[in-house]
């Protein structure tokens, strides 16, 4: 009976070590996205503020590679407006990619946590409660932070920022019918994306 504890405290452990690694990564990877989407943010806020010049920093490098005009200056390849349709894209992608690591992130925590107080029971519960019970004793506070930033402020910020994209589209940008039809759609499917984590998240609180 005890090899049978031993082989089963074996294999829990190694499996529970190979969960933490994949969870590790995982974190890793939703910083990475939440830094790709603040960056492509300000340069949407860049953009916002003057589209014509980053439109025109944008024409000149691919000029640049394309050819000059008959007057020696860079040819204009991209309109002003494909470059905010394809910036917004761009933050639809990220934003839906970081809001389903997020998610895969607090589930893989709940599993760690379960597999922490299986492996737990073979120490008295003095072992393997690094991440769960140990964690949250002393570090409370910190933890609640973060999960106030991914969970609240994040979003909050994001939803805002939708609706000065969309004042600006309307009212600033000058962006033919068609380019207007893009984007809000994009602005749409970003908005559903972001009810539907935080239903997720709240759900699963």
């Amino acid at each position: 009976m005890s090899n049978d504890n031993d082989t089963k405290l074996e294999v829990l452990s190694n499996h529970y070590s190979e969960t933490f690694m994949l969870l590790k990564e995982a974190v890793a990877k939703r910083d990475r996205l939440f830094l790709y989407m603040l960056t492509v943010i300000f340069i949407i806020l860049l953009y916002m503020n003057t589209p014509t010049v980053v439109s025109s920093w944008i024409n000149s490098f691919l000029g640049s590679q394309v050819g000059l005009d008959a007057n020696n200056n860079p040819i204009n390849v991209i309109d002003v407006s494909f470059i905010g349709a394809v910036f917004w894209f761009g933050l639809l992608s990220i934003s839906h990619t970081y809001f389903q690591t997020v998610l895969h992130v607090e589930r893989q925590w709940n599993y760690v946590y379960k597999l922490e107080g299986q492996l737990s029971a073979y120490f008295d519960d003095k072992a393997f409660i690094r991440e769960g019970k140990h964690y949250r004793d002393q570090k409370r506070k910190f933890s609640s932070w973060t999960k106030f930033i991914f969970w609240n402020l994040s979003p909050t910020l994001l939803f805002v920022f939708v609706v000065f994209w969309l004042v600006f589209l309307f009212k600033e940008s000058g962006a033919p019918i068609g380019y207007l039809a893009i984007d809000s759609l994009t602005s749409v499917s970003l908005l559903i994306s972001m009810g539907l984590y935080l239903l997720a998240l709240y759900k699963k609180k």
